[in-house]
């Protein structure tokens, strides 16, 4: 903990909040030193993408995280309801011959989290959400009072499995160039099985897709993230089955959600942009994301219309695994500044070009 508390300061260009194991070696056994992560700063715990099976152990977890006010942060997984899946189980995974990953594997940890949640008193967090089942157990829970909260990613709210299938995607406009997604003018090709679709929890139906849409929309889900997961190009150039789960996010959340929730006029732009900011801030009880006086002037400063097209050529990150290769984009970070300063900005970068 300490070193990585080091390196951030001495290496770190925007702030670093670290969060600790809810189990030892996450490996689902034997509660962490919940106390003396605390102690030693940690602003959530999580056992990031593992999840805790036994739920005698995640009740512990969330007690404990109570009496030291922390957030628990769980992938909703049931491994056994899983098992080997590799994408969503419904039409095109039976089309595709690949092995399905059923919507009640998430489903039914989001239900167990809520249980728990409502019995401790403790602070649930489920991540990446993707099924429409989720949603509403969290929706029902919310309106009870129970601590729980959400999260979802672009990639989820913007694909569905049928583009696993290699289906073609209609893009449609209106008249001041406001880009929509609609899944019932896809047109069925031949499959390419691209690995880069493959991440967890899988892309699910447009059912699925359109009530994250909601959630977020309507508050059940505070917070939009990216789950940036890259990988080497051989690792995804082989067999859908064998290749790792994953998608690199962080330089397409902001364009994709400003196109699925601010373009399309779901939302407006400072609702949007709490789900970045004051949304994850407040879950974690930070004093940041907000432009109130007085504040920490940690600043992103975007253009919500600027369109761009997304190159994996020209990605700042060294990994290259993304789905939106290609894709016209609207709407772009140009300046990032961390504690006044300005720490990066797009025309420093193609000065330096």
């Amino acid at each position: 903990m300490a070193l990585i508390k080091e390196k951030a300061a001495r290496e770190g260009k925007v702030n670093v909040f670290v969060t600790g194991a809810i189990t030892r070696n996450i490996a689902g056994e034997e509660l962490a030193p919940i106390g003396s992560l605390k102690q030693a700063g940690v602003v959530a715990i999580t056992d990031d993408g593992h999840c805790v099976q036994n739920n005698e152990l995640m009740r512990r977890a969330l007690e404990y995280a109570r009496m030291f006010d922390l957030l628990v942060m769980d992938h909703c997984q049931d491994y056994a309801l899983v098992s080997d899946g590799v994408m969503h189980e419904g039409y095109w995974s039976t089309t595709l011959g690949l092995r399905g990953w059923p919507s009640a594997g998430e489903e039914m940890i989001v239900a167990r989290n809520i249980l728990l949640a409502e019995t401790t008193g403790g602070r649930v967090h489920c991540q990446h959400l993707s099924a429409a089942g989720s949603v509403e157990l969290i929706r029902a829970a919310k309106k009870r009072g129970v601590p729980i909260s959400g999260e979802a990613c672009p990639h989820h709210f913007t694909l569905t499995d049928a583009a696993i299938a290699g289906s073609e995607i209609f893009w449609r406009a209106d008249g001041k160039g406001v880009f929509g997604f609609n899944d019932m003018e896809q047109r069925p090709a031949w499959p390419n099985y691209d690995t880069n679709f493959k991440m967890n929890p899988p892309l699910r139906s447009a059912r699925d897709r359109e009530a994250i849409l909601e959630g977020i929309v309507d508050g059940t889900i505070e917070v939009i993230c990216s789950d940036h997961a890259p990988h080497c190009d051989y690792e995804k150039e082989v067999e859908f089955d064998y290749a790792p789960f994953g998608i690199t996010g962080l330089e397409t959340e902001l364009p994709l959600s400003l196109m699925q929730l601010y373009h399309t006029r779901k939302m407006s732009l400072p609702e949007v942009l709490a789900r970045f900011t004051t949304g994850p801030a407040n879950l974690l009880k930070l004093a940041k994301g907000t432009l109130k006086p007085g504040a920490d002037a940690d600043i992103t400063i975007i253009d919500p219309d600027r369109a761009w097209v997304f190159q994996r050529a020209d990605s700042g990150s060294k990994s290259k695994n993304s789905p939106f290769h290609g894709w016209t984009m609207k709407g772009k970070a140009v300046m990032t500044v961390v504690a006044g300063a300005v720490v990066w900005s797009e025309q420093n970068e193609l000065a330096a070009v």
